[in-house]
């Protein structure tokens, strides 16, 4: 397959309405499931406040973010 096919290939699936609506709902469950770790983390109040406005206006880039640098899970200690 020639590099020409492999980017034919590629604009024909980025075409499919169903690609993006998967895409789409996929964001969409990331992005509660993002928002609800939020809420039950032990950040401040105005932490909280931030990462959700910045999950809510701009999904993709601050769901990256919140992935590396959002709250992290105590490990539990015995």
């Amino acid at each position: 397959m020639g590099n020409s096919e492999s980017w034919n290939v590629l604009a024909a699936i980025m075409n499919l309405p169903i690609f993006w609506s998967v895409f789409a709902a996929i964001l969409v469950v990331l992005e509660f499931w993002a928002v609800m770790r939020v809420v039950k983390s032990g950040a401040s109040r105005e932490s909280k406040c931030l990462w959700i406005l910045a999950l809510v206006f701009v999904p993709v880039i601050s769901l990256l973010a919140w992935v590396f640098a959002g709250p992290k899970a105590r490990a539990v200690q015995a």
